[in-house]
């Protein structure tokens, strides 16, 4: 299982130079602490969560890194020009060497996204599936045609091509529908740091049994919060996730009901990385038997950068370990995903 970090630019501050600076910085202290994975979100109009531009950051962070996969967690489909989506990361896959991961989504339940991007809420999930397909075969194919309800393509190639043949594709998405769609299509899913466990065990098998031969290939992002003890752990994080679950309560209860009993901050806690750090290992091995990520993305959500940046290198000392020799376990005795799931 591989590990990395979830990067939403949160400028608790607000301060937007210093919020850029810090995650940078611990961007790059997962790489040298052995992490895989940087993952970036897209979020707008938020001075919570100041990343509304994704493709750019990752730029920027392919010039300061030279060994982490970098992703987009996730971009926002219905909020871009498939065209320039595909020349864009054809060009970042290329200036990071190939390590780009392409994360996409519909957008969350959040009005103000759809109301200045102009997108009606009822098409938000159409423009997705329509711009997913045409990325797709823009990003591996030359003289593409596509002809949709949305958008229409004849005979256009990309430039410039990326290095990465397929670019890897992940659907942030809980729907049927659309994990059939990642399962059809060869694609991984994510599952953001709300999402229930049980929520994302059905996901993985809904997936599973769309596709025989594949692998889901999840990157499951979870809010992660050591401290001394349980008690202080859970009475920290509850002061620090209260106001994340009020506006999502509020968001859902007006865009997306069915979501609104996820948002319960004692099963958000249950769910995320919150206790001692021998809890916290606990935890990550039973999600390791249960899940079977391919990457665990961490969300440390305390606000000051050196708590942070320690407690990710106490992961990385207590719990990495372990992770490396639970893979090389694995690699002697169980057999390939493949054929485990057939």
């Amino acid at each position: 299982m591989r590990t990395g970090l979830f990067c939403t630019y949160e400028n608790p501050n607000r301060n937007y130079a210093s919020a850029y600076a810090e995650q940078t910085r611990l961007v790059q202290h997962i790489e040298d602490l052995g992490f895989d994975e940087a993952w970036v979100a897209e979020h707008h109009f938020n001075p919570d969560a100041a990343s509304p531009s994704p493709l750019p950051i990752l730029a920027y962070l392919a010039a300061r890194t030279s060994r982490i996969r970098l992703g987009t967690a996730a971009l926002l489909l219905p909020f871009h020009n498939p065209l320039l989506v595909a020349e864009e990361v054809a060009t970042l896959d290329i200036l990071s060497g190939g390590r780009l991961d392409l994360g996409i989504a519909k957008g969350g339940p959040f009005l103000a996204q759809n109301k200045h991007f102009g997108i009606a809420r009822e098409d938000s999930q159409p423009l997705a599936k329509e711009a997913f397909s045409l990325i797709r075969k823009l990003l591996s194919e030359e003289n593409v045609t596509f002809e949709g309800h949305h958008f229409n393509v004849h005979g256009a190639s990309i430039t410039p091509q990326p290095i990465q043949k397929p670019v890897p594709i992940f659907l942030a998405t809980s729907t049927p529908a659309m994990i059939r769609i990642a399962a059809e299509n060869d694609c991984g899913i994510m599952a953001g740091p709300p999402f229930p466990i049980e929520a994302i065990q059905s996901s993985r098998e809904l997936y599973l049994d769309a596709a025989r031969m594949g692998d889901p290939r999840l990157v499951l992002i979870r809010f992660f919060h050591p401290a001394p003890t349980r008690a202080q752990a859970v009475e920290e994080a509850t002061r620090l996730l209260q106001g994340f679950v009020d506006r999502m309560q509020a968001a859902t209860n007006s865009m997306q009901p069915a979501w609104t009993p996820w948002f319960k901050l004692d099963r958000i806690i249950e769910d995320s990385l919150i206790g001692t750090i021998d809890e916290i290992r606990e935890k990550v091995l039973r999600i390791e038997s249960k899940l079977q990520p391919r990457s665990l993305i961490l969300k440390p959500i305390h606000p000051d950068i050196a708590k942070r940046l320690g407690d990710l290198e106490t992961f990385s000392q207590i719990i990495g370990a372990d992770l490396q020799t639970l893979a090389d376990e694995t690699k002697k005795t169980r057999p390939t995903r493949q054929t485990q799931f057939v």
